[in-house]
Formats: C-alpha cells, structure tokens, sequence
C-alpha cells in the first residue's frame, strides 16, 4: 500500500495502518535504495517500509511501484524522514532503518531523530565523510547504551568506499584484491587450469572463456562460483580460462617505500622559460670548461672565476692570456642575460600561481599509469586508494570546484581540467601511454563518451566503465567486446557492489567486502552458528554448498581467528565464522525465520573489522537462481531441510545513481 504525506493530508499517524512489528525501513530514492529493497524483499523475505522524499525523481517511480496490497512492502512518498513520517512507517516496532539518502546532514537529522523515537532500533546510515561516519556512530551508540540499555546498534556505511575495492582490482590488474581482516588480509588472484598452486587456497570460481557475445546474468551464469571438488578436478582448459582463488596472508601487505614530493616545476615555468634557463646553464658550463683549458687552473676554481665574472664581482683579467679576457667579456654577457631570465620566471610565477595551488599537472615523461575521469566521490575514493598503493594516477575533471580536486592537490596527484574528448586534453592526461582508462562520473553519456573517444585513439586501451541503466550497459557491454575484442571491458555499479554490506548490516551482519567475478558477485561475511541449521551440529566440509556458501574462517569462543578450517571440524553454536557466499546464498544465511533465531540476531559480539578503501566486467543486480541441496545430517542432529530460495526479479532499468 502506498500513504502519500503531504501538507493537507491528515495526520500521518491516523492515516497509515497499522503495521507488524519487526519491520524494516529504508529512506531514500537513488539506485542504492531501490537495488537494497529488492535485496530485502526477495533475498531476505523482510516486510519493508520504503520513504521516498520525491516519487518523481530518480528511482521514485521503481520504489513506488514495489508497494504491495499484502502489506508486505508499504510506500510512503512525498516525504523526508521527520518524526510524523518515521511514526507512520512505525518506527517504534521496526527492527532496523537504513538511511541512504546522498545526504549527509539529512542523514545525520534522521538518524538522530530515529535513534531517539527507537533506541532498540538496528541503524544503517549512509555517509560520505569518515570523520563525520565515526562520531555519528559513536554518538548514537551512547545515546542506545544509556537509553535503558536497550542496545542498538549502528553501523555507518559509505556507498563509495565499499565499491573501491573492486574499481580498483579492475583498474591494476597485476596485483591482488586485497581484504583487510582481523588476523591478517584475504587476497583474492586468478591462476590457469593446471598450475601448481600455494596450500591453503581456496577455489572460489572457475572462470569461463570469454567471447565477445557471450554475457552472462542470472539467467544464464557463465562462470562457476564456488565449485565442489568434483566440478574443480573436471575442469578443463577448453571449458576454463583460470580459476579464482581465495588466499589467506596472516601479516598485512607491506605498502611500497615513500614516495618523494617533487616539485610542479613543470607548471610554474613553461617549457620556453625552462628552454631558455637551460641554455643559459650550458653556456656557464661550456665558459667554464674554456676557462680551465685556457689558463690551466682546477676545474673547481675555474668555475668559481666564471661565476664571478657572471656576477661581474671578479676584477679585469689585464694581464692574463687574450683567451682568459675573450672569456671573461662572454662571462660578462651571460651575467646580462641572466636577470631578464629571472624577470621573466618571477611574472610567469605569479601568473601561473592560482593554478598550481589548485592542481598539479602531469610530468611529460610520465607513462603506465591510470587515468581516472570524474573526481566526485567515486572517483575521489579511488583515487585515494590508488595513492596508497603508489600507483601513479592522473585525473581528469570538467569542474576545477569538485569535490575530489583539493584531494588531488593534497596527495600531489596530477589533474588535467577539461572534457576527455578534447584533444588537448587527452594529449596533457598522457592517455597514449596509460595503462588504464576508468570513467568514473555519474552520468552514463559522459562515461560512455570517454571510452568511445580513447578507445578510437587506442584500440588496445584498457577501460573500466561505470554505467547505471542496466539494460543500456548490457547493450554497450556487448558493442564493446564485439569491437574490441583484444582487450577486456571492464564495467562496475556503485549501488550493485554497495547494497550487499548495507542489506547484510540491517540483518546485523557485516559484510567485509565483495568479490567481482566479472558479471557475477562474491561476498565475504562473518556471523554466528547458533540457530543457524545451514551451518549448527555439521562439520566444516558438510556445511560446504556449491555455489552457495563455504566456510573460510573459523573463531571459537575466545579462540583467535582460524582460516580454512580442518573439514572435519564439527561447528558448534558457540562459534562464528566467516563464510564466502553468493548473493542468494547469504540471504539464505541470514533470512530471518528460516536459519535464525531472535536471540541471534540480537546478539552484539560481531568481529568489527572494517572493509578495505574496493568490479570490471558488468554486473546485473541478481546472479541466479541456486537450489541448495538439503545437507546431510550430522550425527545426533535433525536440522529442518533448506528452502529453495527463488531469484529477484528487477522491476525497471536503473537510469542513473548518484555517487
């Protein structure tokens, strides 16, 4: 049912229906909203409440039509999330409310509003700042402890930053998809059928053929996630270009030494000033190099004469050699040349000095780097990350006021300001010399644009490519490949990457990072046994499902974190594990109802690690419909079967997200 609030309806209390408690409630109207409805209505079997500030604008109408006559989905337009709406949507018996709209000081509002209307109440909040995320979350944190100790809990999520990883493992190709975690890091790397590999690994997909008509969905997966020994032994090099394999570090990655500043000379002088300085140098130089010749002196002394006859500090060399007088009168002439050459360096300076303390532009030797189009918070994120790990980066932007401009200047990260099909522009960005080209804006015809530009330049350049309407992208995926096909298109969505962490963090869970498999996903989460009869009263090895879920990690009660887990070992409701799953088989996992319990899902013991600062080939929102097995029993147990879990449908192309 839909409750449209406005200024002359009736009060929003009297007017909405009663709803059951144990509901949840997202507020916003972007990608991310609508792609996190659809992941709680179908995967997680939740009864929702949607609050859409304008119906009308970007993803409104999807949201709006999600509203069902059972009142399993209720809609509430027209309104942000003040008191009277978060009362209609009843936010006094709701389990947990997300906030995400891409608005920080709105979301903050709400989130202080909620947590004081529900202090029991699971909060998901969406922000941009790490700052501002941290002592939001801290505040409501207090405000819930001393509310009764009611204890609810908040979790502050950044719809940019957990995409990073997977932009950037698009982008740098040579190096592994890192995933920070309590007692060491994941990392995540292809190898081809047949090769040795490291003991420990654990095979997480097995990488089809590619083809430049074949794409594969939910529909028609191409790729094999997570696969049984038997699918692993049978694979072949014809059906399998290389399997991907989970690894697990106990240390953290050493980071590259520290990069040198180096000063943006290149801007402050043009190249004719330099020209010029240069020549000047090497007439000192050739002065003083005669000089020694001529009179036999030290060549360190015969410097020091001709720097003072430059400066005309020197006396006039009358009885010296007609070579050393020659040479003096041309030291003379050079001391004259050089204060209009610093004339000239000082106006250039000022002239040029509001542009460098904004940006600094790139080395002409540059090559093998990355360019990233789009500095909003996408693009900033990335940017970041690829900063830290001493990937040399240069950005393009069309506005010189974007947000992720000062960072630029801040980590010393070249900007060139203009459109990327200018071709001044792609000449100053070094384009036919970079590694990578990610288009990173929010607009599709922007992103698509670029690519088409420089792959018209360069055939062979590689892309990462950031497009919203999935039907648009599906159709340009394939192009793309067609036209191209001696080299990969990579694509990725914010929203699709995002959503997971934010549906796994309403159930209570966290999700520690998402694992792109081309078009498919992968999910690393913790969460715990008990109640759950996927995983209670098996051994590590029974409570495997092929595609589905497999148990990487294992942490008993006070036990340090265990990875790869003998198969043998029996899991007890004490434990927690961390388990890779797909999409449907997470929301299995954690589906309220069918393998958990109340007690469970209020428990607060969750290992709080934070997801790394990270999808190259295009992704559809859903990855396939799964029949999980019912497990065998283990001994002295009869957990209940699993339930089919049937596949999302999407209800509209998405035409375009924000950051």
């Amino acid at each position: 049912m839909t409750h449209p609030l406005n200024g002359t309806a009736a009060p929003a209390a009297e007017s909405a229906a009663p709803l059951p408690p144990g509901h949840m409630i997202v507020c916003g109207g972007d990608a991310l909203t609508h792609r996190l409805a659809l992941e709680l209505i179908h995967l997680y079997r939740e009864r929702v409440t949607l609050v859409i500030p304008d119906p009308e604008q970007g993803h409104g109408p999807q949201l709006a039509a999600l509203a069902t006559e059972d009142g399993s989905v209720t809609v509430i337009t027209g309104r942000s999330p003040d008191e009277a709406t978060l009362i209609a949507a009843g936010i006094a018996e709701a389990t947990a409310l997300a906030l995400t709209m891409d608005d920080d000081p709105a979301v903050t509002q709400a989130a202080l509003l909620a947590r004081g209307l529900n202090p029991r109440l699971r909060l998901v909040i969406r922000v941009f700042g790490n700052a501002l995320g941290q002592r939001l979350e801290h505040l409501l944190d207090r405000e819930a402890d001393h509310a009764d100790h009611a204890g609810g809990s908040t979790a502050v999520l950044s719809a940019s930053e957990t995409a990073t990883p997977a932009l950037v493992s698009a982008a740098v190709t040579d190096r592994n998809q890192l995933i920070p975690i309590d007692g060491g890091t994941f990392s995540v790397a292809e190898s081809p059928i047949g090769a040795e590999t490291e003991p420990g690994t654990v095979p997480l997909a097995l990488l089809a053929p590619r083809t430049g008509n074949l794409v594969g969905s939910g529909d028609n997966p191409v790729h094999t996630l997570l696969p049984s020994a038997e699918q692993a032994a049978a694979a072949t090099e014809a059906g399998t270009r290389a399997v991907l394999r989970l690894r697990h570090d106990p240390n953290p990655p050493a980071l590259p030494g520290p990069r040198f500043p180096r000063l943006p000379l290149g801007a402050l002088f043009s190249r004719r000033v330099r020209k010029a300085a240069l020549g000047l140098a090497g007439f000192v130089a050739v002065i003083t190099v005669a000089t020694w010749l001529a009179t036999g002196e030290s060549p360190a002394l015969s410097f020091y004469q001709v720097l003072m006859d430059v400066a005309a500090a020197g006396n006039p060399a009358e009885d010296a050699p007609l070579a050393r007088q020659i040479l003096q009168v041309l030291s003379v002439f050079a001391g004259m040349l050089i204060m209009p050459l610093v004339l000239a360096l000082v106006l250039e300076s000022l002239g040029a000095l509001h542009n460098v303390s904004v940006l600094d532009r790139p080395r002409r030797s540059i090559a093998d780097h990355i360019v990233i189009i789009g500095l909003g918070k996408v693009g900033s994120r990335v940017l970041e990350r690829l900063a830290e790990m001493r990937v040399p980066v240069v950005a393009v932007e069309r506005d010189p006021n974007a947000l992720g401009v000062a960072r630029a200047r801040k980590l010393q990260v070249p900007v060139v300001i203009g459109d990327i099909s200018q071709p001044e522009v792609y000449r100053d960005a070094r384009i036919s010399r970079c590694r990578t080209l990610m288009a990173l804006t929010s607009n599709d015809s922007v992103n698509l644009e670029a690519v088409l530009y420089a792959r018209e330049q360069r055939p062979d350049l590689r892309v990462v490519l950031r497009l919203f309407d999935d039907a648009f992208a599906s159709t340009v995926y394939r192009a793309l490949n067609a036209s191209y096909p001696q080299v990969p298109t990579r694509s990725r969505s914010v929203s699709y990457l995002a959503a997971p962490a934010f549906a796994a963090a309403m159930m209570g869970r966290q999700v520690l990072a998402a694992i792109p498999v081309e078009r498919q996903m992968l999910l690393v989460a913790t969460l715990g046994v008990r109640g759950r009869v996927a995983l209670a009263g098996r051994t590590v090895g029974d409570a495997f499902r092929p595609g589905g879920w497999r148990v990487v990690g294992l942490q008993g009660r006070g036990a340090p974190l265990h990875w790869n887990p003998d198969p043998g070992r029996l899991l007890t409701d004490e434990d927690r594990v961390v388990v890779v799953a797909t999409r449907e088989g997470l929301g299995l996992l954690l589906r309220r109802g069918a393998v958990g319990t109340a007690a469970e899902e209020a428990e607060a013991g969750e290992l709080r690690e934070t997801a790394p600062e990270t999808d190259t080939e295009l992704v559809e929102p859903w990855s396939g419909p799964i029949t999980i097995p019912a497990p065998t029993p283990a001994p002295g147990s009869a957990p209940a079967p699993l339930p089919h879990l049937p596949r999302a449908q999407p209800s509209a192309p998405y035409p375009e997200e924000g950051d």
